[in-house]
């Protein structure tokens, strides 16, 4: 496996910061436009700062978004608002939140892991990465020179050692940040002690590894090493460039938590409600729902059945069950059978492209994690349909990876997200 290795951390100065809660941010690619202006207006030390600056309509070469974060991150170091930890460590990430009213708790632990030439057969990825985010996370850290923030791996533990003994050491422990975040607890602690470090590196060295989250910094790392690489950059920022920091958890679906991501479908072409009814009835069967809440509930009750939950607006929702699972195997060509069975290969290319003949672009298809911010954008006009899915299972994340496979774009959305802000890999 990649080599896992403990580092110094850079965080906030308790000293200077009291309310942590007040300058930690979600991850940048969950931030619209106005959650970012509050983030600004919630504290001067916000880390949206940093990680998702603000575009100005003067911005040039010199000075811009990313100009402007290492500015301030240099800035925010030589004040003492971030400091360096004195020792290495491995920080133990715990997040304590409810699924369904359930409460569950996710412990992981955030070290750097060297990547080499990029993906092997021992890291795994599972979808394909955009062009557009890659150059702005490159951008971003051809400035900083730092990993703003982890990307999120899961691990196989068949001895089942690890992550028992991360929750042993937290037992009996402090935490250095414990915060309230959107009704989820977040906490960390430093595992700093030698041996300690030795035991979690040691237990690691016989997993298989799978992104969860992070495609695009990953990749984009590996982009901004081989930069470095064939520059006149000083050697320990070169050697530091090939590892990046990595949240890891261990793929038991008992701590993981996927939520989908509901398509909301702009342009219909020249479809309206009832023509995209008529051409889906040759292949579904459609139910009419009364409720947003009955439909969410019915489609959670046929999960693993193809079904998908559909809203035309004026009230109108619907459950979308597949007739004949070899009429979307045949449409969909080239890809093993485990792929052509997700609900989000079903959706993009069976009923998008082929019954419904739908531009599958980005800037026609939304992704919308809540249900009900879908539905009313359908109401506002902002979208002539809805579709809603059941969630991908991790394992049938780890499945696809194992094929060599990439799921279709927004596949998965690991909940709760990892924050920004609570650890900083400085690469220089």
């Amino acid at each position: 496996m990649p080599s896992i290795k403990p580092f110094r951390g850079v965080i906030y100065n308790r000293s200077k910061i009291k309310d942590i809660a007040a300058v930690i941010a979600p991850p940048y690619d969950i931030i619209p436009k106005s959650m970012q202006e509050d983030l600004y207006k919630r504290d001067h030390f916000n880390f949206v700062r940093l990680e998702l600056g603000k575009i100005k309509k003067t911005d040039n070469v010199s000075d811009n978004r990313y100009t402007r974060s290492r500015a301030l991150f240099e800035s925010w170091i030589k004040k003492d608002i971030l400091v360096r930890d004195e020792r290495d460590a491995l920080y133990i990430y715990s997040q304590e939140y409810k699924d369904r009213g359930k409460p569950l708790t996710r412990v992981g632990f955030l070290g750097l892991m060297e990547f080499g030439g990029g993906y092997s057969d021992e890291v795994l990825p599972h979808e394909n990465t955009l062009k557009a985010p890659k150059e702005d996370r490159l951008a971003l850290m051809r400035e900083v020179k730092a990993n703003l923030s982890p990307i999120f791996v899961l691990f196989d533990d068949s001895s089942r050692t690890i992550t028992p003994y991360l929750k042993a050491y937290i037992s009996r422990k402090q935490p250095f940040i414990n915060i309230e975040w959107d009704g989820e607890r977040h906490k960390v602690y430093r595992l700093d002690d030698p041996s300690g470090i030795r035991k979690v590196i040691d237990g690691m060295r016989k997993t298989r590894l799978f992104i969860a989250d992070g495609h695009h910094r990953f990749e984009t790392a590996k982009n901004f090493a081989r930069e470095l690489a064939a520059s006149n950059a000083p050697q320990t920022l070169k050697d530091n460039a090939g590892s990046l920091m990595v949240y890891f958890v261990e793929s038991d679906e008992k701590m993981l938590t996927v939520l989908p991501a509901h398509r909301l479908v702009k342009d219909a072409g020249t479809l309206d409600a009832a023509g995209i009814k008529e051409r889906l009835s040759d292949e579904f069967f459609i139910e009419k729902i009364a409720t947003l809440p009955a439909m969410m509930k019915r489609l959670a009750a046929l999960t693993g059945k193809y079904a998908f939950g559909m809203y035309l607006g004026r009230g109108a929702y619907y459950i979308l069950r597949l007739k004949d699972p070899k009429e979307s195997d045949r449409v969909i060509k080239n890809k093993p059978r485990e792929w052509k069975r997700l609900d989000v290969s079903i959706l993009h290319i069976f009923i998008f492209q082929h019954i419904l003949g739908i531009r599958d672009t980005d800037d026609n298809i939304e992704f919308v994690k809540d249900p009900s911010e879908t539905a009313l954008l359908v109401d506002k006009g902002s979208g002539a349909a809805a579709f809603f899915l059941n969630p991908t299972r991790p394992s049938q994340v780890k499945k696809i990876a194992k094929l060599g496979e990439r799921m279709p774009r927004k596949a998965t959305y690991f909940y709760p997200k990892q924050l920004s802000g609570l650890v900083v890999n400085k690469l220089d």
